[in-house]
């Protein structure tokens, strides 16, 4: 009776191991569940981030293609482009006149008409970096665009590069010195924070034709991938080849006549 009463309790070496095994499997969970979590994080940061970058450059490319340019006053409605670096990614500006809305509050007077835009990168009230955006009449002097208060749009933004196509040379350009005319193609690239410390930024990039620019050659259509300036000449052989059998037709109808 005695005997049977002992081997219903655990000994010191069983009740050791079984906390042993169950401290193990609470790390494995524990561990789990921090992985998970912390992709979950940043998954959902990534995504946050890539929102913010894709309204801001859908905000970009939308002024870009709505660039003004009148030759009777080429200084006014030229493009400017500042090449600058700010800590680890570059912090270009760049300024244009515009007939768009974009970047502008819906209660302000310059929605209804022409006016110059300079998006850069500067620090908010915070003190973060962030995609910066002024607005002033397109006539305005250029020195006073200093007095006027920027637009934080986004602080997950926080670099902005720009380059302007070299038809002539066929390469990608830092610099715009014709600041009294309109480049036809460039490339924008928005930096963000990178997923992970000591990571490389997040970028988003795009091409934009500036459609009042001047005509683009082969050579950036090239330069795209693309086969633009070979489906024109396509096209304008078949339009002159249909005029020429319509010409043919209604000889031929005069002679039967």
């Amino acid at each position: 009776m005695n005997a049977d009463r002992k081997r219903k309790g655990f000994t010191l070496l069983e009740l050791l191991v079984a906390m042993v095994l169950m401290v193990t499997a609470m790390t494995i969970i524990i561990g789990t569940f921090s992985t998970i979590t912390r992709a979950w994080e940043q998954g959902s940061k990534a995504i946050d981030g890539l929102h913010h970058g894709d309204f801001v450059m859908e905000q970009l490319v939308s002024a870009l293609r709505s660039a003004a340019f009148f030759k009777s006053a080429p200084e006014k409605y030229g493009f400017w482009l500042e090449s600058r670096e700010s800590g680890s990614s570059p912090n270009d500006k760049i300024s244009w006149v515009t007939a768009g809305t974009a970047f502008i509050p819906r209660d302000s007077y310059l929605t209804r008409g022409l006016h110059r835009i300079e998006t850069t990168i500067e620090d908010n009230k915070d003190g973060d970096e962030s995609f910066a955006v002024r607005a002033f009449p397109h006539l305005a002097d250029p020195e006073d665009a200093g007095d006027v208060d920027a637009w934080h749009i986004s602080s997950i933004v926080k670099g902005l590069d720009c380059k302007v196509y070299n038809t002539e040379d066929e390469v990608w350009e830092d610099e715009w010195e014709d600041t009294n005319a309109l480049p036809s193609i460039i490339q924008v690239t928005l930096y963000m924070d990178p997923l992970e410390e000591y990571g490389d930024p997040v970028e988003i990039t795009r091409m934009v034709r500036i459609p009042v620019a001047p005509a683009v050659t082969a050579a950036v259509n090239q330069a795209q991938g693309g086969q633009g300036a070979d489906k024109a000449a396509e096209e304008e052989n078949t339009e002159s080849s249909t005029q020429n059998n319509n010409q043919n037709q209604n000889k031929a109808n005069i002679t039967k006549k």
